[in-house]
């Protein structure tokens, strides 16, 4: 059991850096499933809700995208939104932001100071110290929303000890099986552990597995489901979408009506995700402007999905001093691959219908945790990625390059596939080498996950 700090005089005042290591090392597991031991000092902290109107989201994938949506859409209707999401790509304040801002180290140093006074003989894991720091500041940021990102699962998870008046399900796949089991079904029973009685749950997924519907159908809970409840549309030009539509339901002074938006701009977000979250907001009741003023409601939606952009998901950064690009995604299961297969084949697709295109190769850095689903993720990407560039961080969970590039190479010759890997001891290693092997016309990719992304980012951004 770790032993809080013990109150001296003239006790110097830890840093952030400081407190972020030590909370890292107070607890004897890194991932402790679980509510009691975190609901005990939330209630000690007086921890209740940390804003009147509180949206969870859980999901295998999609959560971010719809963590940075639903703040958007709050915002530019003029209200103020606290988002808590993890892990963080270069600084941890990134996991607690009030306005779109990530809140300053003096706020999440009070924040694990007051943790640390009232947790006495609680031992608390790194995400609960984190979470109930985020539900502090937030408490006391004067919120009119709070948008709280389960970090795994959704029943045992931290987040979970506050009652959410909206659930969202963004999506349902195989992750974390020795966490959450290894089915679909099993998976989505976890994640319905966020569900209220009679609250709104919105689903990503036209068809979720049935054990998620049984768990909101013993809670009361309408479910709204894409194609059924809520759909979106696109027009097309040249192949590319250039507007979307929406159709589904608002909620105007607890009068659910019919609410259609149409020429959307087109986001940088996945458009399947961006249209669940918007009917989340939709049923929130705090965008009456929606259907009081529709045309200024939707200017100010395409304002703001214009500008919407999702930090290590698809993104494309410059690289200085070089005509060359990266993409970066914290892509790390196969449902994610995919996505990111798909983004590759469609920006391929592009840059041939360009006059002056050319063919272009894809060249893909690599490190993953030991725990994903390698053969998954391989085979999501294998016919989209000409050169693999393996690596490997520093962390124990990070399967080590050379095993990993091993079952690419046994992967390949079962599909009786010719595979260019190169294995190396780092990400930036591994990064300098594709961009010394890659055209300007090609596609370098980093992905595999947010520690593989972020020391790309890291090292183009000089941090």
């Amino acid at each position: 059991m770790s032993e809080p700090l013990k109150p001296e005089i003239d006790r110097p005042r830890l840093s952030l850096a400081q407190w972020l290591s030590r909370i890292q090392l107070l607890h004897p597991q890194e991932i402790d499933m679980g509510l009691e031991r975190v609901q005990i000092v939330a209630n000690r902290l007086g921890l209740k809700n940390p804003a009147p109107f509180v949206i969870t989201v859980t999901g295998t994938n999609g959560k971010g995208s719809h963590v940075a949506t639903l703040d958007t859409l709050f915002r530019a209707e003029g209200l103020r939104v606290g988002c808590y999401t993890s892990p963080h790509l270069l600084h941890y304040n990134e996991r607690v932001c009030v306005q779109g801002v990530p809140v300053s180290d003096q706020a999440l140093v009070g924040a694990f100071e007051k943790i640390e006074a009232a947790r006495q003989e609680i031992s608390l894991s790194y995400f609960e110290f984190g979470t109930l720091a985020a539900l502090l500041i937030f408490r006391d940021a004067a919120l009119d929303v709070a948008v709280l990102e389960v970090g795994l699962g959704g029943r045992l998870d931290a987040v979970n000890i506050i009652d959410a008046d909206i659930a969202v399900v963004s999506s349902i796949d195989l992750d974390h099986q020795e966490w959450l089991g290894d089915t679909r079904e099993a998976i989505a029973r976890e994640k319905a552990g966020i569900f209220r009685s009679g609250k709104p749950v919105v689903c990503g997924e036209s068809e979720p597995p049935q054990s998620l519907l049984d768990a909101a159908a013993a809670l009361n809970c309408p479910v709204y489901l894409p194609g059924r409840d809520y759909t979106w549309t696109t027009d097309a030009c040249a192949g590319m979408p250039q507007h979307w539509c929406w159709q589904g339901v608002c909620v105007v002074d607890q009068a659910a009506l019919p609410l259609a938006l149409d020429d959307l701009a087109i986001p940088r977000l996945a458009l399947s995700n961006v249209a669940s979250a918007l009917q989340a907001a939709a049923l929130s009741g705090l965008l009456s402007r929606a259907v009081t003023d529709p045309s200024d409601f939707q200017l100010s939606i395409n304002n703001s999905l214009t500008a919407l952009q999702l930090s290590g998901r698809q993104q494309w950064l410059p690289i200085p001093g070089s005509a060359q690009r990266v993409m970066v995604d914290v892509a790390h299961n196969p449902h994610a691959a995919r996505a990111l297969a798909e983004r590759l084949q469609r920006e391929q697709a592009e840059r041939l219908l360009d006059p002056l295109g050319k063919d272009c190769q894809i060249h893909l850095v690599l490190a993953m945790m030991a725990d994903k689903d390698h053969q998954g993720f391989y085979c999501a990407l294998e016919k989209q990625v000409d050169f693999w560039y393996i690596a490997h961080f520093d962390l124990a969970r990070c399967l080590p390059a050379a095993t990993l590039a091993a079952k690419w190479q046994e992967l390949a010759l079962m599909s009786s596939t010719d595979i260019d890997v190169q294995v190396f001891d780092s990400v930036v290693q591994a990064f300098d080498r594709a961009r010394s092997q890659a055209s300007d016309q090609d596609i370098i990719v980093v992905c595999g996950s947010f520690i593989t992304v972020s020391e790309v980012m890291a090292a183009l951004s000089g941090c």
